[in-house]
């Protein structure tokens, strides 16, 4: 997978100026925001007609592919030596901290046409070492992507009732003190469900014996 995305990087790099790179093209997605970035924003900001930039990449989803795997790379995941509740329950902190620090991530993860190679093999790390502590391969698989959904669903909901509580407001601005009770509750309803989840899944998975 990883041969797979160089061989993919290395096809962008005929021909093109020296001074861009699919690389630098990622860093000005996440400069500019991956809710908001259009083209045309990325050609000014890096100071290049933007037709020159589909010298590098197909179009904006594939950039912006690129962009979620970059920032995946960068996250930091559980550790494989915690249990496997103690991993989802880091998974699903560390999804929820993206969100935060990225605006816009989890509408663009649910709702991208397709994943990278590196994306992929990011996601099957985590299913492994959740078979490392006793899930089975179906019941890890689905971990990870229950806990996705259910993280992206409460921040995409989180960010929708902070929204409504800005038209609301005279001023058009939230608090900060709204604001953190609103990503509290967030939290919160994504974490019982989590939990939730996870105690149906005491009862089948094959929990090693701790040294």
């Amino acid at each position: 997978m990883e041969e797979e995305r160089t061989q993919l990087i290395e096809r962008r790099k005929r021909g093109r100026p020296r001074s861009l790179s699919v690389e630098a093209l990622i860093d000005a997605v996440l400069d500019d925001g991956i809710a908001t970035f259009s083209m045309p924003t990325l050609g000014k900001r890096l100071g290049v007609a933007h037709s020159g930039l589909y010298r590098y990449v197909r179009d904006r989803e594939e950039l912006l592919v690129l962009a979620l795997e970059r920032i995946s790379d960068h996250a930091s995941w559980p550790s494989p030596e915690l249990s496997w509740r103690d991993q989802v329950l880091g998974i699903a902190n560390t999804l929820w901290v993206i969100c935060q620090e990225r605006p816009g991530y989890a509408v663009a993860a649910m709702s991208a046409a397709v994943v990278s190679p590196g994306y992929v093999a990011g996601a099957a790390a985590r299913v492994e070492s959740l078979r490392g502590r006793g899930l089975d391969a179906a019941d890890a698989i689905a971990a990870v992507e229950v806990v996705a959904t259910l993280v992206f669903s409460a921040s995409i909901d989180t960010d929708r009732r902070i929204l409504r509580r800005q038209l609301d407001s005279s001023s058009g601005e939230v608090s900060a003190e709204v604001r953190g009770l609103e990503l509290q509750s967030g939290r919160a309803h994504y974490l019982r469900q989590i939990n939730i989840y996870a105690d149906g899944l005491d009862g089948t998975a094959d929990r090693p014996v701790d040294a």
